[in-house]
């Protein structure tokens, strides 16, 4: 276990939901230059035969608006964890070719990293539970309560709205951390040994269905707070390991969840077609409402584009290595498979993972 921060942490990522009056206060808008550079960037790749699967940073070149790109990456990194970019101009380009702008600019800030077995690199969060109600949670409808996902920075750009429902939401982890501190702080070194994490059947041949180290939900290096939380994998790991979660742990996760969704600490609104937010998952946690547009075909449903991405050795956060949940910091693409959550153990778990649906409201 890493060494506890016991202080309060007064830095520009331990922000609360009532800091901002509106998005102004955390967006950055897309002026006509820097599209034309998108544009150019484009027309580069797609002369040249190029894909999601192959494009690398230096084919997708931005130089003429590298001021914008050294400044999100600033704020990602080193000051709040998060902010909007708007203005993704959706009714001058194909849904196709806004993939491509979004995934070679997402290039500039780290590597794409694989989603789930299917290698996806450009994820689409679309609902899919009509095919298969136990597909992941990027898959399906229902409502996400404050998580963290697998690497370092997450990039949602939406393209289309549900019908009804979609709030996304957004938490500082550092100010979470900050009020358990200060109301519950004999809950935090639970939260700094964690749990085991179950890798919910997209581990890869020969790797083990639960990881073999403990996720700290907390951790430090170099006196820099880390966080990384996703809740339903520890209970998942728990039954595949024939164990009961930590009754401190148990406690600890509730306090954590209530004081993320807390008024005053969320972050909620409406993403709409065009916006696009970057996060740091190792200081921002995100979630969203439930929502249902089984009314619309697939091509016409709610879709975010949405990117893993890791950024330079030499620049990433700092973080203990137990943070990571597959082995290689990805997920091993698997031919012929999709990301399900079919193993024995996440069935075990069904009555939780419904429960937490209904407190959701799903």
């Amino acid at each position: 276990m890493t060494p506890m921060i016991t202080h309060h942490i007064d830095h520009p990522s331990a922000w609360k939901g009532t800091d901002f009056h509106s998005k102004d206060d955390f967006s950055v808008d897309l002026e006509e230059r820097h599209i034309r550079a998108l544009d150019a960037a484009l027309n580069r790749v797609k002369e040249r035969g190029l894909t999601t699967e192959t494009i690398t940073k230096s084919d997708f070149a931005l130089d003429d608006i590298q001021e914008l790109i050294d400044e999100m990456f600033d704020e990602i990194m080193n000051k709040r964890g998060f902010l909007m970019l708007r203005g993704w101009p959706l009714d001058r380009y194909s849904v196709e070719d806004i993939g491509i702008m979004y995934f070679g600019l997402g290039l500039h800030f780290g590597k794409a990293a694989s989603q789930s077995v299917m290698g996806d690199l450009l994820g689409q969060v679309t609902d899919h539970s009509d095919e298969n109600p136990d597909e992941r949670a990027y898959r399906n409808k229902y409502a996400l309560s404050p998580h963290t996902d697998l690497n370092d920075l997450i990039g949602m750009l939406n393209i289309r709205k549900a019908t009804v429902g979609g709030e996304s939401q957004y938490a500082s982890a550092i100010a979470v951390h900050n009020e358990i501190f200060a109301t519950r702080p004999d809950l935090l070194p639970a939260l700094y040994e964690g749990f085991y994490y179950h890798r919910r059947g997209e581990n890869a041949p020969g790797q083990a269905p639960v990881t073999p180290h403990k996720v700290p939900v907390f951790s430090t290096v170099d006196g820099l707070l880390s966080c990384r939380y996703v809740d339903t994998y520890m209970p998942a790991a728990a039954a595949e390991l024939g164990v009961d979660l930590p009754p401190q742990l148990l406690e600890a996760i509730e306090v954590f969840e209530a004081t993320s969704a807390r008024e005053d600490i969320r972050l909620e609104m409406m993403v709409e077609p065009g916006e696009m937010l970057l996060s740091n998952n190792f200081t921002v946690l995100h979630g969203r409402s439930g929502f249902d547009d089984s009314d619309k075909p697939l091509d016409q449903r709610r879709l975010f584009f949405r990117l893993w991405l890791d950024p330079d050795e030499a620049v990433r956060r700092p973080h203990v290595p137990e943070v990571t949940i597959f082995e290689g910091n990805s997920i091993a693409r698997q031919e012929g498979r999709k990301p399900i959550y079919s193993d024995d153990a996440w069935e075990g778990i069904n009555d939780y993972v419904e429960r937490k649906k209904a407190a959701l409201g799903s």
